[in-house]
């Protein structure tokens, strides 16, 4: 087994400390459609016309369903969605959801981990890197690996073996997240990544 290399996450000074906002189209689309935050920080979401932006649990989600799980629900206006608890977070258009108007919020702790802890889920190396990085993971089951850039988008997705060389050439040199989901997409830890040539 390789030996896995002590994992820190961001401290409350993170890569997404910017303001965050979320909009509906006129193409019947979220914009963004996928993002990442960190816990307790603010979205801004602006819903127009008929468009709703309602949470839905992963399962309705991925059936591009509308079924509410009695989370947050806006209707037309602007709205502030502030989500505490890590995790990730469907949504739906209810008007819209069959013809596939849906996003997701990522939300990652801010709660550092202590650096000598054993149960780290992945290494990566180099950091920083220039062209490609290995990432070496715990466990490899149903597990992805996501890499989301400073203003919380998601730049790059992949599903992972257990030790992969993965090709970040065509990121713009800056500052990452690199995320490990398991396999009901939900964060298991993360960090952060350096791009520099």
């Amino acid at each position: 087994m390789n030996k896995l290399y002590a994992v820190v996450l961001f401290s409350a000074t993170s890569l997404f400390a910017g303001a965050q906002t979320i909009s509906t189209t006129g193409q019947n689309t979220f914009n963004p459609s996928t993002l990442t935050i960190d816990q307790g920080q603010t979205i801004t979401v602006t819903v127009t016309g008929i468009h709703t932006m309602t949470e839905v649990d992963q399962s309705v989600w991925d059936m591009n369903g509308n079924t509410s799980n009695g989370g947050f629900n806006y209707s037309a206006g602007t709205h502030m969605l502030t989500l505490t608890l890590p995790g990730t977070y469907y949504y739906v258009c209810i008007p819209h959801a069959g013809s596939g108007m849906k996003g997701q919020i990522t939300v990652l702790s801010t709660v550092g981990i202590d650096g000598t802890e054993a149960n780290s889920v992945f290494a990566l190396f180099p950091n920083p890197a220039k062209d490609m990085i290995t990432v070496t993971t715990a466990v490899s089951g149903g597990m992805a690996l996501s890499i989301i850039d400073a203003t919380g988008r998601e730049v790059a997705h992949q599903k992972l073996t257990g030790d992969d060389t993965i090709d970040i050439s065509a990121l713009a040199s800056g500052n990452y997240t690199v995320a490990i989901l398991n396999k009901e997409g939900m964060i298991e830890q993360s960090q952060q990544l350096s791009v520099a040539r």
